[in-house]
């Protein structure tokens, strides 16, 4: 976990000298532009390689399906860009449902992210490569369902046993972008992105309905991969 945590310093200790050394023979070139500011939305479609979920094991012990670890999300956001620097702003969301024989769980999970780049390569086709970090907020809950059940709502004993279950992370993760841009317009229209989402706080499970015995401590980190486009 150190090294991984010097690894996301080290890319941005080199971006930023990088593009510096970058910008001082650049001037000629960039001209007013380095102190444009600019503001788009964008939406984004991604996939998740996430570490197994800590409480997969004790799912299996229950004869709950466990959680996969592919997940696709979408996204939503709003990005700054001035001079060579981008700073986004982004919610994104996920859900997977699972059963076996009318057992099984429900996720729901959301995130926001805070994320800075830096441009370090400007290309002859005006397209961009970007090295940069961001903060991350994610929550998750699970809900486990049998759908063998009946209810009576006129008995109110007979709603069953019920199961839900939250979990809150703050990631860090360094990130690589590279942006595509328009022939025509110079207008960039496609972003492929790459984080790795280091889990800071390693909280355990939750729950708003229940007190939990011998919860799970959730430690795990992920891989993400984004497909951006501006509008």
């Amino acid at each position: 976990m150190k090294k991984l945590y010097f690894v996301s310093v080290a890319l941005l200790v080199f971006s930023l000298s990088f593009s510096q050394n970058q910008e001082e023979s650049d001037t000629v070139t960039t001209g007013n532009n380095k102190s444009s500011f600019s503001l788009d939305y964008y939406f984004g479609v991604g996939m998740l390689y996430t570490d197994a979920l800590d409480i997969n094991p004790f799912l299996s012990e229950s004869n709950v399906p466990t959680v996969r670890r592919f997940p696709f999300e979408l996204s939503v956001g709003l990005s700054g860009s001035f001079g060579k620097n981008k700073i986004d702003f982004e919610f994104g969301f996920y859900n997977q449902e699972r059963d076996d024989n009318g057992f099984g769980h429900k996720m729901n999970s959301t995130q926001l992210t805070l994320r800075y780049l830096r441009r370090v390569v400007k290309f002859e086709n005006n397209n961009q490569f970007f090295i940069g970090s961001g903060l991350m907020l994610g929550s998750k809950d699970l809900e486990f369902f049998d759908k063998n059940e009946s209810i009576d709502l006129s008995d109110i004993g007979s709603f069953g046993d019920v199961a839900k279950l939250d979990n809150s992370q703050f990631y860090i993760s360094p990130t690589i972008g590279y942006s595509i841009l328009s022939s025509d317009d110079n207008e960039e229209y496609l972003r492929l992105q790459l984080s790795y989402e280091l889990n800071l706080t390693n909280n355990d499970w939750e729950s708003d309905y229940a007190r939990v015995n011998n919860s799970i401590d959730e430690t795990g980190n992920r891989w993400r991969l984004q497909l951006i486009f501006p509008f």
